[in-house]
């Protein structure tokens, strides 16, 4: 997931996470990679699952505050 993001290969990285069981950890890498690519809708899509996997999750909110900071 972490390596699609990096390339940009956003919709293939969601693909991926769909087929694996989801966690915390494979959304936020998502999440990170909307944040350097500026997609908005996407990273609301990978916030929605950080935060339905673990609300406590801090760095989930920091990200996608900045996300629409930067929009």
């Amino acid at each position: 997931v972490d390596l699609l993001g990096r390339a940009g290969r956003l919709t293939e990285a969601e693909d991926l996470i769909q087929t694996i069981q989801p966690n915390v950890i494979a959304w936020m890498s998502l999440l990170t990679a909307c944040r350097t690519y500026g997609n908005v809708e996407l990273g609301r899509r990978c916030f929605d699952q950080v935060i339905q996997l673990d609300p406590t999750h801090a760095s989930g909110y920091v990200l996608m505050s900045n996300i629409y900071a930067d929009a």
